[in-house]
């Protein structure tokens, strides 16, 4: 009989990687220990398809892509699943939303390479993957209240995220609804596990069976509401470490 699948879902910046350096340290062996035993990973995060495929190649690591905030779903066999609103219209109905209420945003459409770089403090090439955008539109609130952004926004289709450095248009789809897609392929059986460490994250994290918060940059746990949520010791990839020991334990007693 075959062993039930178990999976492993991560956000990436400020999780899996670490906030100031983009990298993940520790993590990688901890990824790497997962994927030898048979774990399935998805990096799900509001990255671009092209950033979380550049981030798998620099580390070679075989892994699943959930991007732009649920928007689609890569698999590693690389067949996908759409979810999102093309970025075009994402970008019109914002900006059509921010008149509408009066608010000034700046997105990364709006933006060139360099004053990516300055926002996020990406080098160059990673700035670029950064504005290949296929679904949402990530952006920075200039002026007005973004409860009332939010609002307009959602007369047209649009739902406003917030991430740990900017602030995120998208259409009607979430983490957790990818996360639950991709859950429902693996069968029944499966287990799921979710690491993340802000508000974007809430969704991905309701959706799995375990989930685990990792310490933010300041050393804080996030204060979000999830049923048996586990909160790790350790700031981004130190606690992402923990996390991955506490899959392969559940992964190895199975």
């Amino acid at each position: 009989m075959q062993r039930p699948q178990t999976v492993v879902f991560t956000d990436l910046d400020g999780t899996f990687l670490d906030h100031e350096t983009y990298q993940p340290g520790p993590a990688l062996e901890a990824l790497e220990e997962l994927l030898a035993v048979g774990v399935a990973v998805y990096f799900c995060s509001a990255k671009t398809r092209v950033e979380q495929q550049a981030i798998a190649n620099e580390f070679r690591v075989d892994v699943g892509f959930v991007v732009e905030n649920g928007a689609a779903i890569y698999a590693t066999a690389g067949a996908a699943t759409v979810f999102g609103m093309p970025y075009a219209q994402v970008r019109e109905a914002l900006h059509n939303a921010a008149a509408a209420c009066g608010a000034a945003v700046r997105g990364y459409g709006d933006m060139d390479v360099a004053e990516v770089m300055e926002h996020t403090g990406l080098d160059e090439r990673r700035a670029q993957y950064a504005r290949q955008r296929e679904f949402t539109e990530s952006f920075v609130i200039e002026s007005g209240e973004p409860y009332e952004l939010s609002q307009a926004m959602g007369e047209l289709g649009l739902r406003l995220q917030r991430g740990s450095r900017f602030w995120t248009a998208q259409g009607e789809h979430d983490k957790g609804m990818a996360v639950r897609h991709v859950t429902t392929q693996l069968g029944p059986n499966a287990e799921s596990f979710g690491l993340g460490d802000f508000d974007n994250d809430l969704e991905m994290l309701t959706a799995v069976d375990t989930p685990m918060l990792v310490q933010q940059h300041d050393g804080t746990w996030r204060d979000l509401h999830v049923e048996d949520m586990v909160r790790l010791s350790g700031i981004g990839p130190v606690g992402w470490c923990s996390g991955a020991e506490l899959v392969l334990r559940r992964h190895n007693a199975r």
